[in-house]
């Protein structure tokens, strides 16, 4: 085992590691020689590896599509759960650039099934929603709400 930790499973979506010990060395550059030596550094100087690292990893891989990025950004501006059928005419439309009024049942349906194979288990694995009978609520924790406003300013120009 590493002195950081095991990792448990390789796959990028459930990507995650058991801390084992805390990390007491750190590795600086000696400019006189161009040599890397260890230099003691407290645990407070050491940046968390596992737990909060994991679960802040976990909310970027979920908001790293567009369409899930969307649905957030709807639930937060309703500010009260939605249907899975509201949201999916509302990606239907963001993804086709049309308003809802004309978008084809096609392409409703299409979103519709993307949202319930694909888009709201990462978000609900993420810990970004809740999904219980066909209704979806945002869980606003403060790191999501900080990447969620980060995602915002860049999406909505």
């Amino acid at each position: 085992m590493s002195p950081i930790g095991e990792r448990v499973d390789e796959s990028h979506e459930t990507d995650a590691v058991h801390t084992a010990s805390v990390l007491t060395i750190a590795m600086s550059q000696d400019h006189n020689r161009g040599a890397v030596s260890p230099t003691h550094v407290s645990e407070s100087d050491v940046l968390p590896v596992a737990s909060e690292s994991e679960s802040l990893d976990s909310v970027f891989r979920a908001l790293s599509d567009h369409r899930r990025r969307c649905v957030c950004h709807y639930l937060r501006r309703a500010d009260e759960p939605m249907s899975v059928n509201e949201l999916a005419e509302l990606v239907a439309a963001s993804t086709t650039q049309k308003t809802p009024a004309v978008l084809t049942p096609e392409e409703v349906e299409k979103a519709h099934a993307e949202l319930l194979r694909i888009h709201l288990p990462k978000l609900t694995e993420a810990g970004i929603v809740e999904h219980d009978d066909g209704v979806v609520r945002l869980v606003e924790s403060p790191s999501v709400v900080d990447c969620l406003e980060t995602a915002a300013d860049v999406d909505l120009k």
